[in-house]
């Protein structure tokens, strides 16, 4: 799951990034242009829906499994009888992790006041672009700021009829991996693509478009088959 998100965000189980929208638990886009219903038909299709994505998360969870099915129970308004009943547990062993749930959200948001008081906010200011899954997150070269993003687009390339054209390709390595997040939008998920077709995309964006498609695979953006006859969007 992605790293320093607001408490809306991951209840939501998406981040709006530039057009589109991100889900948390598996990096998939959804363009704004489908509205907020289209990351949501995702969420539920695929993660059985927020809540339940959040509840089950793997990253980052501290709920033992035990917890996880409190939680998803009492999230289904389920009496505490019934659940007792269903998990073959006591009424009162379910009324006392109740208490305990609130009492560890009352710890935590004292925690958080006394880290604010102490460090500030919570999160930074910049906000940092998602990172190809199967890339080293340690990587500088993949630690981008949505400033830095902006500001490199419009430096490096211009948009014009809602295709975007890169005009020179800088030499460092970490502003190339900037422009292939922008590059890769030219892709759909769930589509294979033949090797003419992504040439045919990429040569509407750079003149190197043989050296662009090297890049969109090095940096995880695009993945293909061994013979390298067919290309899908990874990331």
């Amino acid at each position: 799951m992605e790293e320093q998100l607001s408490i809306t965000q991951l209840i939501n189980g998406y981040h709006q990034q530039g057009a589109t929208f991100v889900c948390h638990y598996c990096q998939t886009t959804i363009s704004i242009t489908l509205g907020v219903l289209g990351i949501e038909r995702h969420l539920t299709q695929v993660h059985g829906g927020a809540q339940h994505a959040l509840l089950t998360a793997i990253a980052d969870n501290r709920l033992t499994p035990r917890q996880q099915e409190l939680m998803l129970a009492f999230a289904a308004g389920d009496s505490d009888k019934h659940i007792a009943e269903t998990l073959h547990l006591s009424p009162s062993t379910v009324r006392h992790q109740k208490f305990t749930f609130r009492e560890k959200a009352k710890q935590s948001a004292l925690y958080l006041a006394q880290y604010q008081s102490v460090f500030g906010t919570t999160r930074p200011n910049d906000h940092y672009l998602p990172i190809p899954p199967t890339m080293d997150p340690s990587d500088e070269r993949f630690i981008i700021t949505e400033a830095a993003y902006t500001h490199d687009i419009q430096q490096y390339g211009v948009i014009v009829n809602d295709q975007f054209t890169i005009t020179i390709l800088p030499r460092s390595q970490k502003k190339v991996i900037t422009l292939l997040h922008k590059v890769i939008e030219a892709f759909q998920f769930a589509r294979l693509y033949s090797f003419t077709e992504v040439d045919d995309q990429l040569q509407q964006i750079f003149a190197d478009y043989g050296l662009l498609k090297r890049k969109l695979v090095d940096y995880g953006f695009l993945a293909r088959t061994d013979d390298g006859k067919q290309y899908w969007r990874i990331f």
